[in-house]
């Protein structure tokens, strides 16, 4: 009992912990585009910010990943902490206006190398036995303190004293997450989570190249996880020209398709995190990403089809109904909805996925090999997807990334596709029963 309790209160520091750090993220996120965004020259600001987020997990995962499993993650999850508040500290005293922002993005995304990697190596310790109830909770926590920081703090900070009182209530935040997170580690010091490892292995990634390599379902999760993100910034991309060109319809509309996305959302966390295992992670990824290319080609072509029947069936109940209605907003309804749904299925079993077959000193390493695969092979097709909404629709993206969708579907279904483990199997003799008789086992 004493064992279950402890348990319990480290689950609620870990919770707390990663509420926090996504309110005072998002907090500092605000703050900073706030700031780009008013310069003379806000598009190059803007875009800036994003590329100095995208480089330091480039150059710095695999390295961040090593440092948390040589320090522990418990160790490595309050030296992210401590980071990060120092970085926003920092930029709250010296920052100088627009142009230091990209630099305040830079920084924190580098630190933050160490906190992604750690939070994740410590589901395995913070939750015993399955671990999908952990992942499906982080998730929700997730869009919960994103919505906290932007839609309610954000704005009312602002009004307050601009961006340096978002900046400053960031600053309050990421003080709180080093205090739980220290108040955590000290919890865990007795786990694997508070072991540290030799050098040679913490910094070794041959281990984990053989762990991808001879896992397939780690593999597969890499896979899930790069069209998870690839669809879901596509979508952000490619929704106002679809909801200006092909809906007929101002943004305002967007809230009206936000509903279904949430609910689909909610839905799906709910039930991947009573249901999804080990051994059913592999399905769930699979009917994950199917509902996601089904839901992507009928927002590219289902109305047209829906259309064509009303116009060639000649049923005058159809053909009025489909006249009195905006077709294309009626299919997309339901198709924001299988997108929620599926996009939190793909997110909670690829990561269960990583969690349950990941070696437990090697959590971190994982982790971040996984975030570096998953950010270079989403990275191109978004750069071209971003292109396509431009110059070829958003009907013609959203077929694309179904299209491409499809080929990952194929990559990791097909036995052709399949790795070979790195050493075949020995062709050992069949076991012989051998009979003990009860006088030597007595």
């Amino acid at each position: 009992m004493g064992r279950a309790r402890g348990l319990t209160l480290e689950r609620n520091l870990y919770y707390s912990a990663k509420f926090v750090a996504q309110v005072a993220q998002n907090l500092m996120l605000a703050a900073l585009f706030v700031v780009a965004g008013t310069s003379s020259h806000a598009a190059i600001g803007l875009s800036s910010l994003f590329i100095a987020t995208l480089i330091p997990a480039i150059l710095f995962g695999f390295l961040g990943g090593a440092v948390v499993d040589r320090m522990g993650p418990a160790r490595g999850f309050v030296l992210g902490s401590v980071l990060r508040f120092l970085t926003v500290f920092g930029a709250l005293v010296l920052m100088m206006g627009p142009g230091s922002a990209w630099m305040v993005a830079f920084v924190y995304s580098t630190v933050s190398q160490l906190s992604s990697p750690a939070e994740m190596a410590l589901v395995r310790t913070i939750r015993e036995g399955s671990s999908a109830p952990a992942h499906s909770l982080i998730v929700a926590l997730q869009y919960g303190g994103q919505g906290l920081g932007i839609v309610v703090l954000a704005p009312a900070l602002y009004w307050f004293g601009g961006a340096q009182a978002i900046l400053t209530g960031s600053v309050v935040g990421f003080f709180l997450l080093t205090a739980l997170t220290a108040w955590l580690s000290l919890r865990l010091r007795a786990t694997p989570a508070g072991h540290m490892q030799p050098v040679r292995d913490a910094f070794s990634f041959r281990e984990t190249v053989r762990f991808f390599h001879g896992q397939a379902l780690a593999r597969d999760a890499v896979t899930v996880l790069a069209v998870k993100a690839m669809v879901a910034q596509g979508i952000v991309v490619a929704l106002p020209m679809y909801l200006k060109h092909d809906m007929g319809l101002g943004r305002e509309a967007m809230v009206f398709l936000l509903i279904p996305g949430i609910i689909g959302t909610a839905a799906g966390l709910f039930w991947a995190g009573r249901n999804v295992t080990r051994a059913r992670a592999a399905a769930t990824m699979r009917w994950a990403m199917a509902g996601m290319i089904v839901a992507v080609f009928a927002l590219a072509a289902l109305d047209y089809g829906i259309i064509a029947v009303a116009e060639y069936s000649h049923v005058p109940p159809i053909v009025n109904l489909e006249a009195s209605l905006n077709t294309t907003f009626v299919v997309a309804l339901p198709a924001a909805f299988l997108i929620g749904l599926a996009l939190s299925g793909a997110l909670v079993s690829a990561r269960v996925a990583l969690t349950e077959t990941a070696p437990i000193g090697q959590q971190a390493r994982v982790y971040a090999v996984q975030t570096t695969l998953t950010d270079a092979i989403v990275v191109l097709p978004l750069l071209l997807l971003g292109v396509g909404v431009q110059f070829a629709g958003a009907r013609t993206t959203l077929a694309a990334m179904g299209i491409l969708a499809s080929l990952a579907f194929v990559a990791i279904e097909h036995p052709r596709f399949k790795m070979r483990p790195l050493l075949e199997p020995l062709l050992l003799p069949a076991p012989v029963p051998v009979l003990i008789e009860s006088s030597e086992v007595a």
